[in-house]
């Protein structure tokens, strides 16, 4: 059978419908974990564990091993799980084919392939068809979705965080779902019963909240040259707390969300906010860039940027101080002629 979410395996595991075997696939490793761990420690006792849990690697292992593991009796315990990690490693997966059909009523086996399985291979087919194996696709959460989900998220685990707060993880953290979730419990643990706003982010994850690439591109916008030109200074001085890999992506997802409000300023706030994966609030800011510096020059900007990247990265240049301060003052100027 197939299962369209996390929530929807959890709720059959917390009734007592447990399948012998769940074939977990997809690009997105961080709901393939949530169900291997789901698996694991709601399925068997601590003291069950040493007896009848088989950890096994894809790179490591073929599938008569994986068979061998699964066949075997639990002992002291209703059932045996044998979880198969990194199985996208391993070559002769389909020959678990067979052991689908006939599979142990005393074992879970859990499969975790983290990539794609050609849905067309018709023992994938089978596989979904079947009512002895749970079958679950874990997809990305586009960009555009990816606010709501952090807001969902961070409500589920009883953290107030503010808009501006989420929209700080968001751009620091991009979609990178164990980095936010991991960020998100140190600050539950660090500052419950609180709403937490952008500061306190900033100040877990280690952004300076003073001269941080948001800084940086919020004084870009607000047209103030001063204060852009002592941002950059700064964040040059200190380039190791902020290295140019971590600015330059940043500065890049900002300026592509621009443009795209510049091609479509005629949209209302909503319609933009869905096209650019962030809050309708923010939009305003999105806005003035736009009016600032025009289609053309925003597509110039986003240009400088990834050469810029490039160069950081050590291609056409070998020292990569004044980077930075070379893309901020073409981008400055950019905002001259546009006006």
């Amino acid at each position: 059978m197939e299962y369209s979410s996390v929530g929807a395996i959890r709720r059959d595991i917390d009734k007592g419908a447990v399948l012998p075997i769940y074939l977990l696939q997809g690009d997105e490793p961080f709901f393939i974990d949530e169900v291997t761990d789901l698996i694991e420690n709601q399925l068997l006792t601590d003291a069950e564990k040493s007896f009848n849990l088989s950890i096994l690697y894809g790179r490591e292992i073929d599938a008569k091993q994986v068979l061998d593991h699964a066949r075997q009796f639990p002992m002291m315990s209703e059932r045996r799980i044998v979880l198969l990690k990194e199985a996208q490693f391993m070559r002769d997966l389909k020959s678990l084919e067979t052991y689908f059909k006939r599979p142990s009523e005393s074992t879970v086996l859990a499969i975790a392939h983290k990539k794609k399985i050609d849905g067309r291979v018709k023992w994938v087919k089978d596989a979904k068809k079947s009512d002895r194996v749970g079958f679950f696709t874990s997809n990305r959460i586009p960009e555009y979705r990816i606010f709501d989900w952090v807001q969902q998220y961070a409500g589920s685990e009883n953290l107030s965080l503010t808009n501006e707060a989420i929209a700080v993880l968001c751009q620091y953290l991009g979609t990178n779902l164990k980095k936010i979730t991991n960020e998100i419990q140190k600050l539950k643990i660090s500052n419950p019963d609180q709403m937490i706003g952008p500061e306190t982010v900033k100040k877990f994850i280690g952004i300076s909240r003073d001269f941080d690439v948001f800084a940086l591109l919020k004084a870009i916008s607000n047209g103030d040259v001063a204060k852009t030109h002592m941002i950059t200074g700064n964040l040059e001085q200190h380039g190791k707390e902020h290295p140019l890999q971590k600015i330059l992506p940043g500065m890049a997802s900002y300026f592509e969300k621009v443009f795209v409000v510049a091609q479509h300023f005629r949209k209302d706030d909503a319609q933009l906010a869905r096209m650019i994966g962030t809050y309708p609030n923010f939009v305003k800011e999105y806005r003035q860039m736009a009016r600032r510096y025009g289609v053309e020059n925003l597509s110039i900007a986003y240009s400088r940027i990834t050469e810029a990247d490039a160069m950081s990265k050590g291609l056409n240049r070998k020292n990569p101080q004044g980077i930075l301060r070379e893309l901020v003052a073409h981008i400055l100027q950019l905002q001259v002629t546009a006006n």
